[in-house]
């Protein structure tokens, strides 16, 4: 009978062939191939021994472990375009940020407190007590020219990945071979917003390396790389959350559901949804629908903001800035205070100058000097991002700038001590 079937002609060798390709590309399922021929598995299983006997090898190969990746990047890209489109449609039926939380990220409607260890948990004996390594103001995506800077900076996604990688294992040695006694109960990890580039300038739309949606894929990668790390480090892993102006899905700035419709507000609730998918405590996330995040280290008292709505603004330049941040943080402390919330340290970025003053800190950025600042003469700053710790008793202690770039240097090294002869 089989015979018979083989004298048929050209078709019956054709359809030989297919049958032996389908099951290469169902990955070895003969039910999976029969299926996607619509044909009973009975007759696959016969096309398949008449083929072995005619000698029919496949002409196609598998799927590629590179294609399988490809495809699960495209579900992925397909799956937070539709949570755009869900949070924006929410959004526009002023559904409360609270509510997509629940409804689009499958998340707790109560953004949680910080985790105990943070706050009742005792040091050991000497040790250095909670670090805290901030992390803001990547402008993933965003592109610097390093001929339109002197030659002082280059910046591109490239860039931006290596230097977030610098960031974390320059901290992490510094917590743990630059310390006496080097133990800690966790670290606290805020994101201080501007994480992405955004289009919220004509120039940026046009250079900018992707779209926003990649941008969130991509970081999204980064970020878990960088939180796995550190809680492999450090045990246990607090982020607080913060959403910068750079983010915004419109180019108007909005002060009516801000966080709906803010792409760094939606990179958390991801990072969120993913670390509690995969059953990892370690992590504790704090997404705050506001534009702050308020929390305690020990008995110091943090209040984590951009920086672009501290309700001052104007100055130019380094010290030009400075008069507006420390009325800006003067104003927010004394805003709190009203309602019985004092505030010991306010953290920022958005300035992209690393600074510390009395009661705050403004944290450097992974981008670093730009055709913006360059054009606007500002002082010229190395990338970083700042790390510091909190002890129980001596309350802030040991702050220290984290250079985001290997082989980047302040100044050209030099002895140590030198004189005039």
């Amino acid at each position: 009978h089989r015979r018979l079937i083989l004298t048929q002609g050209d078709n019956i060798m054709d359809k030989l062939q297919e049958a032996v390709n389908a099951v290469i590309l169902a990955g070895g399922s003969k039910a999976d191939a029969a299926k996607k021929l619509k044909i009973p598995r009975t007759t696959l299983v016969s096309r398949l021994d008449a083929a072995e006997r005619e000698g029919i090898t496949p002409t196609v190969v598998a799927p590629s472990t590179e294609a399988a990746l490809y495809e699960q990047k495209v579900a992925y890209e397909i799956q937070v375009k539709d949570l755009k489109e869900q949070v924006k449609e929410l959004a526009h039926e002023n559904i409360t940020a609270e509510k997509i939380r629940k409804t689009v990220f499958k998340l707790s409607e109560h953004t949680p407190k910080p985790p105990k260890w943070l706050i009742k948990s005792s040091p050991a004996k000497g040790a250095p007590g909670v670090p805290t390594l901030f992390l803001s103001d990547f402008h993933y995506g965003e592109v610097v020219d390093k001929t339109a800077v002197d030659g002082l900076n280059l910046y591109n996604k490239d860039i931006a990945k290596q230097r977030l990688k610098s960031t974390v294992e320059t901290a992490i040695d510094l917590c743990t071979n630059h310390m006496v006694n080097p133990k800690y109960p966790g670290i606290v990890v805020p994101l201080g917003g501007d994480m992405m580039s955004g289009n919220i300038h004509d120039e940026l739309t046009e250079t900018n390396d992707g779209t926003n949606l990649e941008h969130v894929l991509e970081l999204f990668d980064m970020l878990t790389w960088a939180i796995n790390t550190l809680a492999d480090t450090f045990g246990k892993v607090f982020v607080p959350t913060c959403y910068g102006n750079h983010s915004r899905m419109y180019k108007q700035y909005r002060h009516k559901q801000a966080a709906q419709t803010s792409y760094d507000w939606m990179l958390y609730n991801i990072l969120e949804k993913h670390f509690k998918n995969a059953g990892d405590d370690r992590v504790q996330f704090m997404i705050p629908t506001g534009y702050d995040a308020y929390y305690k280290v020990y008995d110091t008292t943090y209040l984590l903001t951009h920086g672009d709505r501290i309700g001052s603004r104007g100055g130019a330049g380094l010290l030009g800035m400075m008069g507006p941040i420390a009325r800006g943080v003067q104003k927010v402390k004394t805003e709190y205070a009203n309602h019985d919330k004092p505030i010991d340290q306010l953290i920022m970025g958005h300035y992209h100058q690393y600074m510390q003053l009395k009661g705050a800190l403004v944290n450097g950025s992974l981008k670093g000097y730009d055709e913006y600042a360059k054009s606007a003469r500002f002082e010229y700053e190395i990338p970083k991002q700042a790390l510091w710790f909190t002890h129980p008793k001596y309350g802030i202690t040991f702050q220290v700038p984290v250079i985001s770039e290997e082989g980047l240097t302040i100044k050209p090294k030099n002895q140590w001590l030198s004189w005039a002869a």
